[in-house]
């Protein structure tokens, strides 16, 4: 019994070992210089069309990633942008992209905390975001973008919805084999947190995952140099490696195709009292 026990002990503790060891979508962020979001560039564009952003706007982009959104919304809707993000590596290659386009005197970047935002109350004109309540606390989030809005500012959010209920154990399943601690919701209840944050919700459009149109749009965002930069560096890293072979088995890719056909994303437009 007493090396039975023992036995068991030490299982757990490599357990433990390879678990603080495993890759999460956080670390692709953070190591690679990529930034995911559903629907991609086709869903940015939708969003910042619902928003009806106009010329001389002074918008807030957070959970900015590599900056695409910020530099779209300098360059096409002629607005000041302040990109923010929490992560400061990823806020390096958002300083690089607003260099190459050429936005710096209209894009500024900061280092910031959705749930507490270091902006005076009523600044923005609008308030973009793109998979990010998902990873926080979805009301606290909410009603920090209340406050910085100005009175009837609007605020576009995309965010994975689920479609119809998953089964009750596939946000563990998510856990435990990608590191991804998501919160995704229905599309009743994403509305019902921006009326809780006090907003009034405009409009929402849910629409399915779409293998094509992901792929095919992430490479517009990043460009095939840091995709394939990026592939290269998860392929030769061990820690990718051991988390791609362990999660790759044949029920983990059951699981995720079983996800993927509950999950969609929605395109949520909300305005705050005026």
């Amino acid at each position: 019994m007493q090396v039975r026990g023992a036995k068991m002990r030490e299982n757990e503790r490599l357990k433990t070992i390879s678990e603080e060891k495993r890759f999460t979508i956080y670390d692709a962020w953070e190591r690679f210089g990529i930034t995911k979001h559903w629907g991609t560039v086709n869903a940015t564009r939708r969003l910042i069309e619902l928003c009806n952003i106009s010329s001389g706007q002074y918008v807030l982009d957070i959970g900015c990633g590599t900056g695409y959104t910020a530099c779209l919304l300098a360059k096409d809707c002629q607005v000041g942008v302040v990109a923010a993000d929490i992560r400061s590596k990823v806020l390096g290659e958002a300083k690089k992209r607003i260099a190459k386009e050429g936005v710096g005197d209209r894009v500024e970047t900061i280092e910031a905390d959705a749930h507490e935002l270091p902006f005076p109350s009523n600044t923005f004109d609008a308030v973009i975001a793109e998979s990010v309540l998902a990873f926080c606390d979805s009301t606290k989030v909410a009603c920090e973008v209340y406050r910085v809005l100005k009175p009837r500012g609007a605020f576009g959010d995309n965010e994975g919805t689920y479609l119809t209920p998953p089964p009750a154990e596939l946000p563990s399943f998510l856990l435990k084999s990608y590191g991804l601690d998501i919160k995704l919701l229905q599309e009743d209840e994403w509305r019902a947190v921006y009326v809780e944050a006090g907003f009034e919700v405009i409009s929402s459009t849910v629409y399915p995952f779409n293998y094509r149109e992901q792929f095919l749009g992430e490479l517009r965002v990043d460009g095939i140099r840091r995709r394939l930069s990026a592939w290269l560096k998860a392929i030769f890293d061990p820690t990718v490696r051991r988390t791609i072979f362990t999660a790759t088995d044949r029920d983990t890719r059951k699981r995720l195709r079983q996800f993927l056909s509950y999950v969609g994303y929605g395109l949520y437009v909300a305005r705050k009292a005026g």
